[in-house]
């Protein structure tokens, strides 16, 4: 049976006592002795006990070492084993004294025979204890704060002794009797790296020194080691040492030196100068860049300070004025005057430094000449850029703005030329056909000559029948050799490959220019085309093209101008149409793919212009076979739909009559804009669509995604070709990517027209 009596205060005796005869005089000790305010817990058993330690803390443990369920030396290790820390008062019989002394060097505090005490032995060996516990868990509280842990070691004990914040430094759990002689020199354990200052201790040697240490759980941890060896008597000795935790400072020391070593390296590699001065303008050091700026060599001249570099008497005055007032100044525009009389932009930052070596000006001056410069040329580039996109946007709007009346002005006259007209009436049509077509060709050389000079131009490398396009080229020239009554010849190395990889439409745009050029300014005589080979090996050729001509040639001094932009032929009794772009496209076509081109000429008897191109040759092919589509134009008699999508009403009218007069059972339905288109599509069947793309309300862009996106696959499926005077809409197929299918161009040709209607009624 056990009792307990309970006060109000919160301080705990625990007595585990077996006899309940000695348990009750040890309580009526207390109970009339000054300790009376203490609760007094009573358990009979070493596992009661046990339990209640787990759970409370007690000032002192009152123990009998003859209990129930343990006996001896075993009783107070157990509970040692618990908690190494408890305030233990061992309770023996006469015959244990021993026992008791054994208890006392295992870690008990003192201990008691039955018997042999009283109310007075007892309340003083008790207060004792307590005031000798709090007095360690003092000590214990201050190693914990100062992360200092003491150890010592006697020669004539078996263990060493350690506080539990030695045990915490090490990462270990506080534990009595847990490190001995032996596990200092076993390299596996955690206090291994005493062994040389066990060693070195022996033999008479003090040891300070500190060492990186890493704990069991992996953490380094950075201490300071320091003991010193005591002669207790003749025949022992006490070794004494502390271990303290200094990481926390190392690698504040570390991350300062590091923090120098950063700010040197800063210092030296900034491309910042950096003065460092005193409060009256005396300069203490400067790195190179600020050596580069201002020659900071010559500031250890008497006549020289900081002020001296700047140009401006009114930041002189900021700066010794921020100086005495120990203020900063934030970025400042200035301009400094260096030792060579070179005049700088820099931006000003100037802190106060307070260090070791005492109280310093620091001064940052950030040189931005260079980009100041930079941004000035920035600007004219973008307002060049701004400039350039302007033009381009005024180019694609006249281009679209002249294209629409002349698609009109074409369309009309192709459709007069079709009725039944005099011979004077048909003379009339051909001049406003003729006139129209140097008005287009006026446009395209100017979209032509901006898109290369923004450097957009795209080149393809595709296979062609080389003769066959020379053929072709013939056949679309003749006519206009016809009207002059010129002859016309191509001659052909027959040793040139058949076929070749280029562009060919680029390459038929040179020839167009060049040949078109020498019928212009030939009267009477020929014109021809010259084809030779001058260098080939298994993969590639280098052709050269010569145009020939008997026309009017030109004088020495003009050759050279020919291929400039806008140079245009001027004679006494004929000044020749044209923007005089021709020869500069040409030029720059052949440039961009790595040719060459020049011209030979005399004065009244004619011109020669030679471009030569390096091309792969490309595997032969059946003569029949030039690797391009060419779509049958269907009958005019074929049925179909057609729904027109066009707002201006001329170009209605022709674009109408010239399919009616082409395929006289085709059904026409006409649109103003998309919104109207999109009934029409919700009421008819069509097989084909002609989208015009600037409209009001809705244009063609939105009218086509409309169409591809919301509409049953019936209807979305419906070819659709751009009808535009958008000259950009062709390059790189960007049509394809508003979901068209192709594109006419305004002003179309009707055979042109033909044939892509063909194309995809035939298909769909």
């Amino acid at each position: 049976m056990s009792t307990a009596i309970k006060l109000t205060s919160n301080k705990k005796i625990l007595l585990i006592e077996d006899n309940l005869g000695d348990a009750r005089l040890v309580e009526l000790f207390l109970e009339n002795s000054d300790l009376a305010n203490y609760e007094i817990i009573h358990k009979a058993t070493l596992a009661e006990g046990l339990k209640l330690v787990s759970q409370f803390e007690f000032e002192v443990i009152l123990l009998d070492l003859s209990l129930p369920d343990s006996s001896g030396q075993k009783t107070y290790e157990q509970l040692f084993e618990l908690n190494p820390n408890l305030n233990i008062i061992v309770l023996t019989g006469n015959s244990d004294k021993s026992i008791g002394i054994d208890a006392v060097k295992s870690g008990a505090q003192d201990f008691l025979v039955k018997g042999e005490f009283d109310q007075e032995m007892l309340s003083k060996t008790l207060k004792f204890s307590i005031e000798r516990n709090s007095i360690l868990r003092k000590l214990e509280e201050t190693q914990r704060l100062s992360h200092i842990g003491h150890w010592e070691y006697k020669s004539n004990e078996k263990f060493f002794t350690a506080s539990n914040e030695f045990y915490r430094i090490l990462g270990l759990k506080p534990k009595r009797n847990s490190i001995s002689k032996s596990d200092v020199y076993d390299p596996t354990h955690p206090v291994s790296f005493l062994k040389m200052t066990f060693e070195s201790i022996l033999v008479g040697q003090p040891i300070e020194e500190d060492l990186w240490f890493i704990r069991t759980d992996g953490k380094p941890r950075y201490l300071s080691l320091k003991c010193e060896k005591s002669q207790e008597t003749e025949d022992t000795f006490l070794i004494q040492g502390i271990i303290q935790d200094i990481t926390i400072r190392k690698e504040a020391e570390q991350e300062n030196r590091q923090s120098k070593e950063r700010y040197q390296d800063i210092f030296k590699k900034s491309k910042d100068g950096i003065i460092i001065c005193d409060y009256n303008g005396k300069v203490l050091d400067c790195n190179p860049a600020m050596n580069q700026l201002v020659n900071c060599s010559q500031f250890g001249e008497e006549s020289i300070d900081i002020f001296s570099i700047f140009k401006s008497p009114t930041i002189k005055e900021l700066v010794k004025n921020r100086l005495d007032q120990k203020l900063g100044i934030n970025e400042t525009q200035v301009e400094i005057q260096n030792f060579k009389g070179d005049v700088r932009t820099c931006i000003l930052i100037a802190t106060h430094l307070s260090s070791d070596e005492g109280n310093t000006y620091n001064i940052i001056l950030r040189d931005i000449t260079e980009q100041q410069q930079a941004e000035k040329l920035q600007k004219a580039r973008t307002l060049a850029d701004q400039s350039a996109k302007l033009r381009e946007q005024f180019l694609a709007s006249i281009s679209h703005e002249m294209r629409t009346p002349m698609n009109a002005i074409l369309g009309m006259s192709n459709l007069l030329d079709k009725t039944t007209i005099d011979d004077e009436q048909s003379g009339y049509v051909k001049s406003i056909k003729q006139s129209s077509e140097v008005l287009l060709g006026i446009v395209n050389d100017i979209l032509e000559i901006a898109t290369i000079e923004k450097g957009k131009i795209k080149f393809e490398n595709e296979r062609f029948n080389l003769f066959d396009f020379l053929e072709n080229l013939k056949q679309v020239m003749i006519y206009k050799i016809k009207e002059k009554e010129l002859a016309f010849n191509i001659q052909i190395d027959s040793s040139i490959p058949k076929y070749i990889m280029g562009d060919k439409l680029r390459l038929s745009q040179i020839l167009y220019n060049l040949v078109g050029n020498a019928i212009k300014f030939t009267d009477k005589g020929e014109v021809n085309i010259y084809v030779k080979q001058l260098f080939h090996n298994e993969e590639t050729t280098q052709i050269k093209f010569s145009v020939k001509d008997t026309g009017i040639g030109m004088p020495e001094d003009k050759i050279g101008a020919i291929f400039d932009s806008f140079t245009r032929i001027r004679t006494k009794d004929r000044i020749f149409e044209g923007t005089g772009l021709g020869l500069s496209i040409a030029k720059s076509l052949v440039e961009y793919q790595g040719g060459k081109m020049w011209v030979e000429s005399e004065f009244g008897k004619g011109s020669s212009f030679h471009f030569d191109m390096i091309f792969d040759i490309a595997s032969q092919a059946d003569d029949h076979d030039d690797g391009i589509e060419k779509p049958a134009i269907i009958d005019s008699d074929f049925s179909f739909s057609l729904l027109l999508v066009e707002d201006h009403k001329m170009n209605q009218i022709v674009a109408k009559k010239t399919l009616e007069k082409q395929w006289k059972n085709i059904n026409i339905s006409i649109a103003n804009h998309g919104k109207e288109a999109i009934v029409l599509l919700e009421e008819k069947k069509f097989d084909i669509i002609l989208m015009d793309l600037q409209m009001p309300i809705m244009d063609g862009y939105e009218t086509t995604e409309f169409i591809r996106t919301k509409f049953p696959k019936a209807v979305s499926k419906i070819p659709i070709l751009a009808m535009t005077a958008h000259a950009h809409i062709s390059k790189d197929e960007k049509f394809k990517e508003h979901g068209f299918d192709n594109f006419v161009l305004k002003p179309f040709e009707p055979e042109q027209l033909f044939n892509i209607i063909s194309k995809y009624v035939i298909h769909k």
